[in-house]
């Protein structure tokens, strides 16, 4: 391969891409904060999506690779509790704790810190009872959202042309419960047991978080990501149209009526999903992660997406392992760009994130390989 002069930015070629058209090379992306936080960046607030301390921290390892940012640039909301709600969290040691007290009743989640992952695992889920689930309700019933624009802006200008500040909002309502407050176990069960509860708690989360995305949607924001950790092997596609299906719609139709991008994080199993997620109207897929680690292939990928879902991903995390031969690492790397003849909608990026373990000169790889084309 040989190096082909680049005309246009990280940040230009990434909303090229997002915007359907074809740019000079296929963008690539990192999320490099698990790394960063293993590097010397430290512990962070699970709760917290980003601050202007952090990324200013964090610029330097994109600069250095050339990976473009989209993810941890920042909250760019704030919840507003009717009165008689308080939120709050705190960090003690290795001990994080959220609570929500009501005039119904208090929730409370723990979270243990575990070095050797360097992540926060859930101790005790907030949600664990049908009591704890009217609780729930009476809180986000009356939860409104506040912009913070500035946040938006200042995130802007520190990232300059290496990358776009994706405008995070919340996770659907199944995707809140299974992924954070209730776990996929008790999730389940509430469906077998009290379905009915269930699916009322789930209509007034995505009421709830229906506002938040519409406030995202009407600023200044360009993109905007939904944070469901979406995998078939826990929402098969007949769950994800049960419970969520409608939602995503909704949200779709709210972000394109403002002229906006949305995606949505799916860094599970693929198959059924992709396809159920692109019917919805959503533009993009994050952190898509093809075989072996996920369970299609890259072509397999585009079969199932077709031709209109931007797919964002394509090398397993495994593979910047520095015991990983580079044959086998660009290989990957090459399968996944191959897909940009059958649509310009591609990303190329590490799926999910950098590992700690991984060699961060395999990113910089990807940039490389990215930018060149074959003569």
């Amino acid at each position: 391969m040989t190096a082909r002069s680049s005309s246009m930015t990280p940040r230009e070629r990434l909303l090229a891409v997002m915007r359907g058209e074809t740019p000079d090379s296929v963008p690539v992306i990192a999320d490099l904060s698990w790394w960063h936080a293993a590097h010397g960046g430290g512990r962070f607030a699970p709760t917290v999506a980003g601050n202007d301390r952090r990324l200013l921290d964090m610029m330097p390892l994109h600069r250095q690779t050339g990976a473009a940012i989209h993810l941890n640039t920042g909250s760019f909301f704030e919840s507003v509790f009717r009165d008689g709600v308080r939120a709050q969290s705190h960090i003690d040691g290795d001990r994080y704790t959220q609570r929500i007290e009501t005039p119904v009743g208090v929730l409370e989640e723990i979270r243990t810190w575990f070095q050797a992952a360097w992540s926060w695992g859930i101790e005790q889920h907030m949600i664990r009872s049908e009591e704890d689930l009217k609780i729930l309700r009476w809180a986000y019933e009356g939860v409104q959202y506040k912009p913070r624009w500035d946040v938006f802006e200042q995130a802007t200008t520190i990232i300059g042309d290496l990358g776009v500040a994706f405008a995070s909002v919340p996770y659907t309502g199944m995707g809140f419960l299974m992924a954070r407050y209730a776990g996929v176990e008790q999730t389940v069960m509430f469906a077998s047991d009290i379905p009915v509860e269930l699916e009322e708690t789930v209509a007034v989360l995505n009421a709830a978080h229906e506002r938040a995305f519409r406030l995202m949607a009407e600023g200044p924001s360009e993109v905007l990501f939904v944070s469901d950790n979406l995998s078939s092997d826990v929402q098969s596609p007949r769950w994800f149209k049960r419970y969520s299906a409608d939602h995503y719609r909704k949200m779709a139709a709210i972000a394109h009526d403002n002229r906006k991008v949305v995606s949505v994080h799916i860094d599970g199993r693929l198959r059924g999903l992709l396809h159920a997620v692109a019917e919805c109207g959503i533009d993009g897929a994050d952190a898509v992660t093809p075989a072996p680690w996920g369970d299609l292939t890259p072509a397999e990928c585009r079969a199932e997406a077709g031709p209109r879902l931007i797919l964002s991903g394509g090398v397993p995390p495994d593979s910047f392992d520095p015991a990983v031969p580079l044959a086998t690492f660009d290989g990957q790397v090459e399968a996944w760009l191959a897909l940009r003849d059958q649509s310009p909608g591609l990303v190329l990026a590490p799926g999910d994130q950098l590992p700690p373990a991984g060699d961060l000169n395999r990113v910089t790889r990807l940039v490389e390989i990215a930018s060149s084309a074959v003569v």
